[in-house]
């Protein structure tokens, strides 16, 4: 027990520990994979512990990763020789289309991993949003994987793994990384982030345990104002008529035409409403994510019943697994939006 404290301290990943073990272990028996698939929400910490194990098998001191060496150093900064990150690209051009991960950026990194790592240790390529890569991209990253250099490791990081080629999920070995206890969570930020306990708790119980966004919420007050806006909008559906919900939909399938993720996150976000409206009905209220707005679930659960909740969240699932498999985005959110429940308009929910 002991011992997995150490490695979680010198790891500096939080709340990963079977994976953290497996990997500490691999490194020690000499069991690396060539490929890892990191798989996990978004700010669960999967680029955290990427870094994190790009600095053990760099690092110069004993005791690995230490942290202090200037190997570790430069992996912190973004400045180390061997270690590559690779992310959507940047398509300033056409800011209407969606971004991927483009041919061009595998092809470069393939020159590069030809080279012998430049100071004798492992050479890392962390491809962050995996499954953004462009199918050139991802057959390219395919003929590496399948022939991969000597003293190399390539990481994959991944939310919605199901739109990876078959064929470069098969190559890689998949780590889960699991979301936090909202208790252990809680405890974290007071603990080490000096967080108010009525904070952490409302933070812990918003991040779905995924501990990135809850410490990037604590100095960012513009993703608590995005996430409010969200359910502004939710709220507002609630009692808009089909013109005005339709009109709504043809936004949300404009934005999702450039970000995918953006608009699956506010699904995600509203399905943990209508989530909290069923907890309400089952006198579970301790269990509610959106606890700040206790009182306005309280007003629109005694206007709703159990089988129109139910058939929001259903139509939220069903949307979102329809944008997965690539429907057509605006009619697949039209549904939606005939889908939800609709309450008084003269209803208060302040």
């Amino acid at each position: 027990m002991e011992t997995g404290k150490v490695v979680q301290a010198m790891w500096q990943v939080i709340g990963q520990d079977r994976i953290v073990n497996l990997l500490e272990r691999s490194i020690a028996e000499g069991r690396l994979s060539h490929a890892y698939l990191f798989v996990g929400a978004r700010h669960i910490g999967k680029m955290t512990l990427a870094l994190t194990l790009a600095r053990a098998l760099n690092c110069a001191s004993e005791e690995k990763p230490c942290g202090e060496c200037s190997s570790c150093r430069r992996i912190i900064s973004g400045n180390h020789p061997d270690v590559g990150i690779i992310q959507l690209a940047e398509t300033a051009e056409d800011q209407s289309s969606r971004k991927t991960i483009s041919v061009d950026q595998i092809r470069d990194l393939q020159y590069s991993i030809n080279l012998k790592p430049y100071e004798n240790g492992y050479r890392m390529i962390i491809v962050d949003g995996a499954e953004n890569m462009s199918a050139g991209a991802a057959n390219a990253l395919l003929k590496s994987l399948e022939e991969p250099p000597p003293s190399t490791v390539f990481i994959l990081l991944a939310v919605e793994e199901n739109l990876l080629l078959p064929t470069i999920h098969s190559r890689c070995q998949r780590l889960e990384l699991e979301p936090m206890p909202v208790q252990t969570l809680q405890q974290v930020l007071v603990e080490q982030w000096g967080a108010p306990h009525e904070q952490a708790d409302l933070l812990a119980r918003f991040s779905h345990g995924c501990i990135g966004w809850a410490i990037s919420a604590l100095s960012e007050e513009s993703i608590l104002e995005e996430r409010s806006g969200n359910l502004e909008n939710l709220i507002s559906l609630t009692r808009s008529d089909i013109s005005e919900r339709f009109r709504f939909a043809a936004e949300l399938a404009a934005e999702f035409a450039k970000s995918r993720m953006v608009v699956r996150e506010r699904l995600e976000l509203w399905l943990t409403w209508w989530r909290d409206l069923l907890l309400l009905k089952n006198d579970c209220a301790e269990f509610i994510v959106n606890a700040d707005r206790k009182d306005m679930l309280q007003q629109q659960a005694a206007q709703c019943g159990l089988s129109a909740i139910g058939k929001a969240i259903r139509s939220i699932q069903e949307t979102m697994q329809q944008l997965d498999q690539n429907a057509n985005a605006r009619l697949a959110l039209e549904v939606l939006m005939l889908n939800i429940p609709i309450f008084e308009k003269e209803a208060s929910y302040a």
